[in-house]
C-alpha cells in the first residue's frame, strides 16, 4: 500500500517543479516503419535532421532506412529504404565513417560475417551500396564495430562455436574497399553480446559473455593502422551472467555497463579503467529491475545523467534515467518510463539534441519502431520546487 501511495502522489510532486521534472522521460512521437519485421536496431545520426537505422527486416533481410526527425522530436518521417542483404542481415553494428560513408558488420548468408560499406545522403534521400567484405566463412553474431584511426575500424564479434574475435580492417574514406588486417581469437570458449568502446588513444574495453555465460570485460590496445591487437587485462565482473551489454564512457576513466544479470535482471555497473588498459576495478553495481533488463541501450543525456532503454518485465518497453558521478562511486535511479505494454525489444537509442532522443525498437509481433522522447537532464534543465503536496505514507 506504501508504494502505491507515493506512486499517487509522486506525479504530482514532478508537475510541480517549474514545468520540467529532473530527468523526466516524456513520450513525444511514434512511426511504426515495418510492419513486418523491425530487429537488430542499430541506429546512427547522418545530418542534424536525418537519422540512419540499420535493421533486420522481413525474412531476416538486411535493410537501412533513413528517417528525418526535428529538433523537438515532434515528427519522424521516412525518407528512403534500401534492402542491403536479400539473404541475412542479422546482428547489425552501423557506424558513421564521414559525412556521407557509413560502414555496417553483420551476420549475412549462411550466418558468415559481412561488412559493407555505403553512402547516404545528408538529407537521407539516397542510399548506396558501395563495397562488400565477406570476412568470416563459418560465422559472426554480436557485432560491435568502432573506428580506431582514420582509415582503420575494430570489430568485436563471436564466430564458430561463438569463440571471441576481434578483427581490424582498413576503409578508405569513400568506402570504396574493406580489407582485414589483423585479428586476434580473445576468447577460445565464449565471446557473445560483445560492446566495444575506445577508452583513449590505441586502447578499448571490451564487454561480453563469455565462459559459463559469465560476465566478462577485457582491455586491449589497438593501433591507429590496426596491425596489432594485444589483450592487456581482464575482470570477470558478474559470476551469474553477463548478457546483453551495452558500455559507455562516464569520463575519462570510468566507464558504465548496463546488463543482464542472473536470472536475466537489469544491472548497471561502474568500472575505473586506466588509459592505458593496465587495470580493470569494479566501483559500485545497482540492480535496477529485479525482473528483466535486456536489450539495453545506454546513452549520456548530460555530465551525471544517463537514459536507458531496455526490455523488461513481460518484454514491455522501459526507458528508465539514473545519475552517475564522474568517478562512478554511485548509480541512483531517477525516473522510469513504460513506454510499450506489448514488446521493445532491440533497442537503439540515440540522442537527437540536448532534451530529445530517439529509440528504434522491434515491438508487437516484432514490428520495427521508432520513437521519440524527450528527457530533461540533471545539469542543463535544472528545475525549481514551487509547490508540492503533503504526502501521507500509509503502511501496511
Amino acid at each position: 500500500m506504501y508504494n502505491s501511495i507515493i506512486s499517487r502522489f509522486l506525479p504530482v510532486f514532478l508537475a510541480t517543479l517549474s514545468g520540467v521534472a529532473l530527468a523526466q522521460v516524456t513520450e513525444v512521437a511514434s512511426l511504426e516503419h515495418n510492419t513486418h519485421t523491425g530487429m537488430d536496431n542499430s541506429l546512427v545520426r547522418v545530418s542534424d535532421d536525418t537519422y540512419a537505422l540499420a535493421y533486420r527486416g522481413h525474412g531476416n533481410d538486411g535493410w537501412i532506412t533513413t528517417f528525418t526527425i526535428p529538433a523537438d522530436g515532434s515528427s519522424i518521417t521516412e525518407v528512403a529504404s534500401l534492402e542491403y542483404d536479400k539473404g541475412n542481415g542479422v546482428n547489425n553494428s552501423l557506424v558513421k565513417m564521414n559525412d556521407d560513408t557509413y560502414a555496417v558488420a553483420y551476420k549475412g548468408p549462411g550466418n558468415d560475417g559481412w561488412i559493407k560499406t555505403l553512402t547516404i545522403s545528408a538529407d537521407g534521400s539516397s542510399i548506396t551500396e558501395v563495397a562488400s567484405l565477406e570476412h568470416d566463412t563459418e560465422q559472426a553474431s554480436s557485432n560491435s564495430l568502432v573506428k580506431v584511426g582514420d582509415d582503420t575500424y575494430a570489430l568485436a564479434y563471436a564466430s564458430y562455436h561463438n569463440d571471441g574475435f576481434i578483427k581490424t580492417f582498413t576503409i578508405p574514406a569513400d568506402g570504396s574497399s574493406i580489407t582485414e588486417v589483423f585479428s586476434l581469437e580473445h576468447d577460445i570458449n565464449n565471446g557473445v553480446h560483445n560492446s566495444l568502446v575506445r577508452v583513449i588513444d590505441d586502447t578499448y574495453a571490451l564487454a561480453y559473455r563469455g565462459p559459463s555465460n559469465d560476465g566478462f570485460i577485457k582491455t586491449f590496445t589497438i593501433p591507429a593502422d590496426g596491425s596489432s591487437i594485444t589483450e592487456v587485462a581482464s575482470l570477470e565482473h558478474d559470476t551469474g551472467s553477463g548478457s546483453a551489454n551495452f558500455l559507455v564512457r562516464v569520463d575519462d576513466n570510468t566507464y558504465a555497463l548496463a546488463y543482464g544479470g542472473s536470472g536475466d535482471d537489469g544491472f548497471i555497473t561502474t568500472f575505473t579503467i586506466p588509459a592505458d588498459g593496465s587495470s580493470i576495478t569494479e566501483v559500485f553495481s545497482l540492480e535496477h529491475d529485479t525482473d528483466n533488463g535486456m536489450a539495453n541501450s545506454l546513452v549520456r543525456v548530460d555530465d551525471d545523467t544517463y537514459a536507458l532503454a531496455y526490455k523488461g518485465l513481460d518484454a514491455y518497453g522501459y526507458i528508465k534515467t539514473f545519475t552517475i558521478p564522474a568517478d562512478g562511486s554511485s548509480i541512483t535511479e531517477v525516473f522510469s518510463l513504460e513506454h510499450d505494454t506489448e514488446q521493445a525489444t532491440f533497442n537503439s537509442l540515440v540522442r537527437v539534441d540536448d532534451d530529445t532522443y530517439l529509440l528504434a525498437y522491434a515491438g508487437k509481433d516484432n514490428d520495427g519502431f521508432i520513437k521519440t522522447f524527450t528527457i530533461a537532464g540533471s545539469n542543463t534543465n535544472q528545475p525549481t520546487v514551487t509547490s508540492a503536496p503533503t504526502v501521507t505514507t500509509i503502511e501496511d
